[in-house]
């Protein structure tokens, strides 16, 4: 009889506390498997209820794809009320279709730190406290703290005009010096790492940051290499994010 493998309750945990939903190509990452031996997985673990999966329309590929999400057994696994099964699967199964591709892309950045760094905490842009806490003027996609340091995270599509970012960065900058982010993240680094599409955006997106405090990559880039890769391109420089190694489990 097959049983559950460290590997499926990390994927479990990361699914109850990072990410929602995932896709195959990313849940391929945190099993650590061939792509063969995670679609049998897959398969394993939805009959077994331990994960359930919606599909969505991929603009790319023209045809609907599977995310994958927490099964019933697999919420129970992880500590979570039975009775609030029905109100996560509600979320993930009416999330509007808009939402996916910007959503996936931070996923995989948030991946990318759980799976190489100790990640001590994140806050996504739809919690509460950006707009309860703090006069910002702007929600981040997300702010983590991980074992090398804390940043700010935006994801750039290349849908968002170059002046819209320009305002955006001013924005995180003015809340930097008026003391602000001190005070609300004491004795935390600041930083915003932007992940964008290509060079030739990151070329455009530099001109408008006035501050060695912004660091853009490709979010291709990032996903591929390791994590402290020197791939980050700022005012002042080329960079490469501090990194604690990440202690075994």
């Amino acid at each position: 009889m097959r049983q559950l493998q460290t590997r499926h309750i990390l994927l479990f945990r990361i699914l109850r506390d990072r990410c929602s939903f995932l896709t195959r190509r990313q849940i391929e990452r945190v099993l650590t498997l061939s792509r063969i031996s995670t679609t049998k997985t897959l398969l394993w673990l939805l009959s077994e209820q331990y994960l359930n999966r919606r599909y969505r329309a991929d603009s790319f590929a023209h045809f609907q794809t599977p995310v994958y999400y927490l099964g019933k057994r697999g919420w129970h696994v992880v500590g979570k009320p039975v009775s609030e099964y029905s109100g996560y699967r509600l979320q993930i199964e009416q999330r509007s279709e808009r939402t996916f591709r910007h959503t996936l892309s931070l996923y995989d950045v948030i991946l990318k730190f759980a799976l190489e760094s100790d990640v001590k905490r994140i806050i996504l842009g739809e919690e509460g406290l950006w707009q309860e806490s703090i006069e910002f003027g702007i929600i981040p996609d997300a702010w983590i703290q991980y074992s090398g340091g804390e940043a700010f995270i935006e994801i750039d599509l290349g849908t968002e005009h170059v002046p819209v970012l320009k305002k955006k960065f001013d924005t995180y900058i003015a809340f930097k010096e008026s003391g602000r982010y001190e005070r609300l993240f004491p004795g935390c680094t600041f930083k915003v790492l932007v992940f964008t599409t290509t060079e030739e955006r990151i070329e455009a997106l530099e001109q408008v940051a006035d501050t060695d405090d912004i660091w853009f990559c490709t979010l291709e880039e990032f996903v591929k290499e390791k994590l402290t890769h020197e791939h980050w391109f700022a005012l002042l420089g080329f960079y490469a994010l501090s990194v604690t190694r990440k202690k075994e489990m």
